[in-house]
């Protein structure tokens, strides 16, 4: 049989009215229903009566129709009837259940897609790479990194990415983990990039903080006290605590209603900072976290956490 005479045919004919009047239709002979002796396929499949019931989902609407055929001389029982009316459940909600897994997945790769784009614009440029690997980075004292008098006022932008580049250099960070260069740079200035122009909270301020916690370190003595991984899961929380930072505050974000408040609900900034920190070091070439292993990844990065959320005054004032 055709496609077209299936459609036109008893059984899809009794669906469509099983679907549409949301009712279980029962035809126990030819003499209720003509067309069961009259229909082509029914009359060569020598069915003598059949079952359509409506199939639901998990939400009570209808998906489609549950066909039963019977070629045998009793009709439908009860007992058969509670079986179909069973089965039909079960056909719902694996119908349902798949549809859903489908949306899913289809949503998680649109997820990964979206990351891969904003990743490769989030990542810095090859050529600046290329050119920062090329500079010689300026000495501590030069500069006067490694005190409290420094001033970045007078530094460009690439200028203070050398810096930076010192600061892992200086205090070992770089050789202890055996950071990549160009991985380093590419971090670096990934980070800067990922700072809006806004008047406080960016590039130079993240910067300053970094800087700060250098002289802590080293000035300040406090490097006896700390792993190396310590320091360098707190240089990255410093250098990242505040990415993609709107301008706003948490209260503003939350009053607003925003995207970000519904996606985090508490330390709205913080949480995000933290994710856009983790997006960057998951960007391809820019993992300063690459030689660590397993467990060493996974203090890292609760520590990288637990620094950023707890820049969220409402939480340090508590």
């Amino acid at each position: 049989m055709s496609k077209e005479e299936i459609d036109k045919g008893l059984l899809a004919t009794v669906a469509r009215e099983v679907i549409f009047e949301n009712r279980l239709r029962n035809i126990v002979s030819a003499d209720e229903e003509p067309r069961l002796a009259e229909d082509p396929f029914t009359k060569d499949m020598g069915v003598r009566n059949l079952m359509c019931i409506p199939v639901h989902d998990a939400k009570n609407e209808i998906i489609g129709a549950c066909l039963m055929l019977n070629k045998q001389l009793r009709n439908f029982t009860e007992l058969d009837l509670d079986r179909v009316q069973s089965f039909a459940v079960f056909c719902g909600l694996g119908i349902y259940n798949a549809a859903a897994y489908e949306r899913k997945v289809k949503l998680m790769a649109k997820q990964t897609v979206a990351l891969e784009v904003l990743s490769y614009h989030a990542t810095a440029p090859e050529e600046e790479v290329q050119q920062i690997m090329a500079r010689a980075i300026p000495e501590a004292e030069e500069v006067k990194l490694n005190t409290w008098e420094f001033d970045d006022l007078p530094l460009s932008d690439m200028e203070t990415i050398q810096c930076t580049l010192r600061i892992f250099v200086d205090t070992g960070i770089s050789s202890s983990f055996k950071i990549p260069f160009d991985v380093l740079c590419r971090w670096a200035l990934s980070v800067k990039k990922n700072y809006r122009p806004v008047l406080y909270h960016n590039w130079r301020h993240a910067f300053n903080v970094v800087q700060t916690m250098f002289c802590i370190i080293t000035v300040g003595g406090l490097k006896a006290y700390f792993t190396d991984l310590d320091i360098l899961a707190l240089l990255t929380a410093c250098i990242s605590h505040d990415l993609d930072h709107r301008g706003t505050n948490n209260a503003f974000q939350t009053k607003s209603n925003t995207a970000l408040a519904q996606l985090y609900g508490t330390s709205v900034l913080e949480k995000h900072h933290f994710n856009h920190c983790v997006m960057i070091l998951q960007s391809p070439g820019n993992n300063i976290f690459g030689a660590l292993n397993a467990e060493e990844y996974r203090h890292a990065i609760k520590m990288v956490e637990h620094n950023i959320i707890s820049t969220d005054l409402a939480l340090y004032f508590k």
